[in-house]
């Protein structure tokens, strides 16, 4: 059913005065209804919305502890990777061709001015110091990393030897 028109001026019988208003009633139910409708999808909505944030929320803050976990640990390994040099604990050794780390640390060697020859570090040769000309007579100290239980050994005559050792943790 429509709603009928009623031509201005005219008189309208009560059937069709009835008919208009059922009509508008019925109208008006099915508005209410379907707005009904939509309001309590859309509530359902804001309801899962809020369901999901806060499990986002939560996720966050669990990987947030994970990552702030995990970047400690590699400030950390990465502060103990630096080796920085414990200048404290530098020591002179007395035998200064065949020597065990008894750390992390650094072996520093003078060599002699005329000095050539290698060194050795757990069985890998490298080429320490080459005197290529006559008047080639330099002898810088010059340090090698090493870890703890390295074998070094040093086939050049040397001025000097000294261990480093590197901090074992650093200070806040």
């Amino acid at each position: 059913m429509a709603l009928i028109n009623i031509e201005y001026g005219s008189l309208a019988s009560s059937e069709t005065m009835n008919s208009n208003f059922q009509y508008l009633d019925d109208k008006i139910s099915e508005v209410s209804s379907s707005f009904t409708t939509s309001i309590s999808s859309v509530s359902s909505n804001v309801a899962t919305v809020n369901a999901n944030l806060t499990e986002l929320s939560e996720t966050l803050d669990s990987t947030k502890e994970e990552l702030e976990e995990s970047i400690e640990a590699a400030n950390n390994s990465t502060m103990t990777a630096l080796m920085l040099p414990d200048w404290s604990g530098c020591i002179s050794i007395s035998k200064p061709n065949s020597y065990k780390a008894p750390s992390n640390g650094y072996v520093l060697i003078n060599p002699q001015a005329q000095g050539s020859g290698t060194l050795t570090i757990n069985g890998t040769t490298v080429n320490m110091k080459y005197r290529g000309h006559e008047n080639d007579n330099s002898a810088q100290l010059v340090p090698y990393p090493v870890k703890k239980n390295d074998k070094v050994t040093c086939a050049v005559n040397i001025t000097a030897v000294y261990f480093l050792p590197v901090v074992d943790e650093i200070a806040s």
